[in-house]
């Protein structure tokens, strides 16, 4: 479920990108979502593993630090947060 509303909100920007549209907002929407997103499911999956998690032999262990760096590049969630923010109060 959480997946799919990271989805569609990464459609909603580009969908409002591609015709021209303010994208702001919705964009910062989709990069906080689906950071978040990204986080939970590889910290899930980590639980699942255990131990093995953390270990390089296993892909997880990589995805859960690009997924921990996803809230961090481009831009903070709070920076995410402050630019929808922002955009909430001039348009309404």
């Amino acid at each position: 479920m959480e997946l799919e509303c990271a989805r569609l909100a990464v459609y909603n920007a580009a969908r409002l990108k591609e015709n021209g549209l303010p994208f702001a907002r919705e964009a910062a929407i989709a990069k906080l979502k689906g950071s978040e997103v990204a986080e939970m499911c590889t910290s899930r999956g980590l639980e699942l593993l255990g131990g093995y998690g953390y270990v390089k032999d296993y892909p997880l262990e990589k995805m859960y630090r690009d997924a921990k760096i996803g809230k961090i590049y481009e831009g903070t969630s709070f920076m995410q947060l402050n630019t929808i923010a922002k955009d909430v109060l001039k348009r309404g």
